[in-house]
C-alpha cells in the first residue's frame, strides 16, 4: 500500500467519524422568532420596577452627622432663650381645636409656622407645620393628613424624592428641614425683636399653584421636565431664605406615596 493510498484511507475514515458525531449529538439552534419569544417571556415574568431615589434628612444622615450636631447647638441656644416658645404660643392660639389638642399632648414640639391646603391630593384641608423638636434639637416639617387623621413627619414617616438632583440648575446645602433651621439661626435678632420669622412673614410658607403665583419664576428656576403647568396645583412651597426669593417646592405623588421636589428657586430677586 503506497503513501497516497494510506492518506486517502485516513481522510475517508475521519469524514465518516465526523458525520456520525453530528448525527448522534444534534444541537437545537433557536430561530430568530423563538429567541424573541423567550426574551419577551422573561420580561413578562420579571418586570423591572424603578424605585424613586429617596432623600435622607441631613439630621439622620451619618455623612452629615457633625454638621447636624453643630446646627443643633445653635438651635438649642435659641430655644433656651425662649424665642421658639414665644412663637409657639402665638401660633397655637389660632389653631383649630383638633390641631391644638395634638400640640398640647406633644409638648416637645414648638410651632414656628403653619399653612394648610389639599397637600395629599384627597380634596381635603390638610395642614403643614414647621416645628422645633425640643427632644431631638432639630427642625422638622410636620404634616397632618386629614383623610387618615394622622400626623406625619417629612423624611421620616413620609418619604421625599428629589427630582432635581441630577439637574445642572439645582444647588442646595442640606435637606429642606436643615435649610430652614440655618435661616432661622441667621434670623435670630429679627425673631427676638419682632416675635415673628421669615416663614410667617408674607405667608411665604404655603400650599399653592406655583404656575399662577408671581413669587415663582419657572423660567429662571430649576424645574423638573416631568411637570407641566397644569399639574402644579396643591404644591407645598417652603421658602429657604429671608433675603432672597428662594424656595423648595414639593408635590405629593399618590401612586408612589412620596413627596417629589420638582421645583427649586435659588437666589432669585
Amino acid at each position: 500500500m503506497n503513501l497516497q493510498t494510506i492518506f486517502l484511507y485516513f481522510l475517508l475514515f475521519g469524514f465518516a467519524s465526523c458525520q456520525q458525531t453530528i448525527q448522534s449529538n444534534p444541537q437545537n439552534i433557536p430561530t430568530k422568532d423563538s429567541a424573541v419569544n423567550n426574551q419577551n417571556q422573561q420580561v413578562a415574568e420579571s418586570p423591572i420596577t424603578v424605585e424613586p431615589l429617596l432623600d435622607t434628612s441631613t439630621y439622620a444622615n451619618p455623612r452629615t452627622e457633625e454638621t447636624a450636631k453643630q446646627q443643633r447647638q445653635e438651635l438649642v441656644k435659641l430655644a433656651d432663650e425662649g424665642l421658639f416658645g414665644k412663637l409657639h404660643l402665638k401660633l397655637q392660639a389660632g389653631l383649630a381645636e383638633s390641631q391644638k389638642n395634638y400640640f398640647e399632648g406633644h409638648t416637645n414640639l414648638n410651632i414656628l409656622a403653619q399653612t394648610n391646603g389639599d397637600i395629599f391630593g384627597n380634596k381635603e384641608n390638610d395642614y403643614a407645620y414647621v416645628v422645633y423638636d425640643k427632644e431631638k434639637y432639630q427642625i422638622e416639617i410636620l404634616l397632618f393628613d386629614q383623610q387618615d387623621k394622622r400626623f406625619k413627619t417629612l423624611y421620616r414617616d413620609v418619604h421625599v424624592s428629589n427630582l432635581l438632583q441630577q439637574s445642572d440648575c439645582y444647588y442646595t446645602n442640606g435637606t429642606i428641614d436643615y435649610s430652614i433651621a440655618a435661616e432661622l439661626i441667621y434670623q435670630e435678632d429679627y425673631i427676638r425683636s419682632s416675635q415673628s420669622n421669615y416663614l410667617i412673614d408674607d405667608k411665604a410658607f404655603s400650599v399653592d399653584d406655583i404656575s399662577k403665583n408671581n413669587n415663582f419664576d419657572l423660567q429662571q428656576g430649576c424645574l423638573s421636565k416631568d411637570f407641566s403647568k397644569n399639574t402644579m396645583a396643591n404644591t407645598l412651597c417652603i421658602p429657604t431664605s429671608s433675603v432672597y426669593a428662594n424656595y423648595q417646592c414639593l408635590k405629593y405623588n399618590k401612586t408612589k406615596e412620596v413627596f417629589e421636589i420638582y421645583f427649586s428657586q435659588e437666589f432669585a430677586d
